[in-house]
């Protein structure tokens, strides 16, 4: 899993979006 800041996550779609630190 990449890492970073979990903007939203959608438990009934089963994913995520995450920001990167890296921009």
């Amino acid at each position: 899993m990449e890492q970073g800041t979990v903007k939203w996550f959608n438990a009934e779609k089963g994913f995520g979006f995450i920001e990167r630190e890296n921009g």
